[in-house]
């Protein structure tokens, strides 16, 4: 089931990661470089940071997010618990699945290399 919703965190980052212990990738925040962060159990996500203005975040299935054209990260994170989250810096949950495999595949898509006012996280 497709989520969609409009974000405005106040540092211009979201966590994508499994329920429990997880290896936050600070060390690895560019967003020059590149908008998600990585390590073996979370990701970093750069969205519009709140004074830009909101972003429009879209959570499912990558079968039904994939807006045609080639995704800006491809990966996996160890989700032991079979659970996956979406959440802020204040740890408010934006977004959850439940019944991801132990080793969720993701796709995330941005509508822009730097400044993306969409955000489509896809779920494989």
């Amino acid at each position: 089931m497709m989520n969609i919703q409009r974000i405005q965190p106040n540092n211009g980052i979201i966590f994508v990661c499994g329920d429990g212990d997880v290896e936050v990738p600070y060390d690895q925040i560019d967003p020059k470089t590149s908008l998600v962060a990585a390590s073996r159990t979370m990701l970093i996500v750069c969205v519009l940071a709140e004074v830009e203005g909101e972003t429009e975040l879209t959570f499912g299935r990558s079968s039904e997010v994939d807006p045609g054209w080639p995704p800006g990260f491809v990966g996996a994170i160890a989700t032991p618990t079979r659970r996956l989250i979406i959440h802020d810096v204040n740890n408010q949950v934006i977004a959850q699945q439940s019944n991801v495999p132990d080793i969720t595949r993701l796709r995330i898509w941005f509508s822009h290399p730097r400044w993306p006012e969409r955000v489509l996280i896809g779920v494989d």
